[in-house]
Formats: structure tokens, C-alpha cells, sequence
């Protein structure tokens, strides 16, 4: 059995990963953005920056989504929701409380994975 910890570790890694062998993806834009997402989260809430990185498209919606699919799924603060957005606006602040940490937590990973596998040109 996994902690939650390895469990982020692992979800952020597959989807880094992914993005990192896909030749669509602009390693420098992705990179920075994941890196920006975190403190954009702490400034101006779980809510704002995810309405903002779905709203710009391309590599922040990548970011948007890997943030969705992980809160999305079971365990998770947003479970049985169809998008982030979705379960921000129709969940109590409980759940967007508990999302945020959430958030925050796996998006730690995810800039660490960027860092180590993501290669510039």
C-alpha cells in the first residue's frame, strides 16, 4: 500500500513524463508555468488560478488538467466531478480547503519532475 504522498509523487511523474515524450508540448513554457501555478494558487486561491490556467489554453491547460484529473479522482476532494471547475463551484469550503492543500502538495511534485526531466532545446 501507498501513502497519499507516493501516490501525488506517482500521478505527477506519469503525467510529466507523458507531456515530457509528447513533441507538442513546449518544455520551456511548460516548465515555467508549473513552476508559476503554485505560488499563483497561494496569491489568489485554488479558484482563480485554475479558472486562469483553463481560460489561457495550451501548456497552462495541460497544468489545468493534470490539477483536475488528480483532484477528480477517488479520494480526492472533487471525486465524481466531470471537471476542477465544477467541483470548485458547487462543493463547500471544506472541500475547496481540502483541494487547495491538495493542490499545492502535488504541484511540489510536478515542479521537481519538471526540473529533473524536462529537457530545454
Amino acid at each position: 500500500m501507498q501513502t497519499i504522498q507516493q501516490e501525488r509523487a506517482k500521478f505527477a511523474l506519469d503525467h510529466v513524463m507523458s507531456d515530457s515524450r509528447d513533441p507538442n508540448v513546449n518544455v520551456k513554457e511548460y516548465k515555467s508555468y508549473a513552476h508559476a501555478l503554485p505560488a499563483m494558487i497561494h496569491i489568489n486561491g485554488l479558484g482563480q488560478a485554475a479558472a486562469f490556467y483553463k481560460a489561457k489554453g495550451d501548456m497552462h491547460q495541460r497544468l489545468y488538467q493534470l490539477l483536475s484529473d488528480w483532484l477528480k479522482q477517488a479520494g480526492q476532494p472533487y471525486q465524481g466531478c466531470d471537471d476542477l471547475l465544477e467541483g470548485i463551484t458547487q462543493q463547500d469550503m471544506h472541500k475547496y480547503r481540502l483541494a487547495q492543500a491538495e493542490a499545492q502538495a502535488l504541484m511540489d511534485w510536478v515542479k521537481k519532475f519538471t526540473s529533473a526531466y524536462m529537457v530545454e532545446d
